[in-house]
């Protein structure tokens, strides 16, 4: 079945395609949010309610671009939100708590790596989640970013550069082995 037929199925509120597109996506999805929030759980919630505006807004979607990326591009609009938030509500309850936390020394290398995606520039870090979380082409990456594909390269490189250097500094070498940098 071509797109523009599953696109008018969905405008239709056919809710066995709906199924159908889930089930296609909802991994890259999760993926993707989870690449931001760094909770299993809180990536299911957005996963859900990437879902749910997909739903009740595909009347909205001109067909633009594929529904892949019109898809991706709510996943990661609903992760900044949720990012927006946790960090106004983490300022927020800062300002009314004297209690210091020590810093927990993460030894997973794993938490490590993601910890140090999670500091790198907005435009890096949705290149490089997009390339290597949900899997992504240079190609599609840069429809859903809308910029050339050139840029998504760039950010890529630069992302790569960047990790190298913080994962260096933290002594972990897990890049270089996984064939990341």
């Amino acid at each position: 079945m071509e797109e523009h037929q599953i696109v008018e199925r969905l405008r239709n509120k056919d809710n066995e395609c709906f199924i159908e597109i889930i089930n296609e996506y909802k991994r890259k999805v999760m993926s993707l949010c989870y690449a931001y929030t760094q909770d299993y759980f809180e990536a299911e919630d957005l996963s859900q309610e990437v879902f749910i505006s997909l739903y009740n807004n595909i009347v909205k979607f001109r067909e633009e671009c594929s529904l892949s990326t019109y898809i991706y591009k709510i996943s990661i609009s609903k992760a900044l939100d949720y990012k927006r938030k946790r960090n106004l509500k983490g300022f927020l309850s800062g300002l009314f708590t004297n209690n210091i936390q020590p810093m927990e020394y993460d030894i997973d290398e794993k938490n490590h790596v993601r910890k140090c995606i999670s500091s790198l520039p907005r435009d890096l870090k949705e290149a490089v989640v997009l390339y290597y979380y949900v899997g992504l082409k240079e190609k599609e990456i840069s429809k859903v970013l809308n910029v050339s594909q050139k840029a998504v390269e760039g950010r890529i490189y630069r992302a790569k550069q960047k990790l190298r250097i913080e994962i260096q500094r933290g002594d972990i070498e897990v890049c270089k082995k996984s064939g990341m940098i």
